[in-house]
């Protein structure tokens, strides 16, 4: 995302708090675009800007891309949701 929307350093792109977790220790924030309420993981760095997957969606631009962790990885692949081949 471009720097020119405010944002400084690295984001990370969360799930609306409205939508159901699959976990009981979520953590809580508020998106840095909109300030809609959304949940994030434990282990996620400090001093990072959350976003949530809509801005994320309107705001990227081309090329713009998401990391996904390796705790977020292993987390899908607990659920039953595993994108590993």
């Amino acid at each position: 995302m471009a720097d020119s929307k405010g944002l400084t350093g690295r984001i990370v792109v969360c799930a609306p708090a409205s939508l159901p977790g699959f976990f009981n220790d979520d953590c809580f924030g508020a998106c840095a675009l909109c300030g809609v309420l959304v949940r994030h993981r434990p282990y996620v760095p400090q001093h990072r800007s959350l976003i949530c997957l809509l801005c994320f969606l309107k705001h990227a631009e081309p090329g713009d891309s998401c990391e996904i962790t390796a705790e977020s990885l292993e987390e899908l692949d607990a659920i039953g949701f595993g994108i590993r081949h």
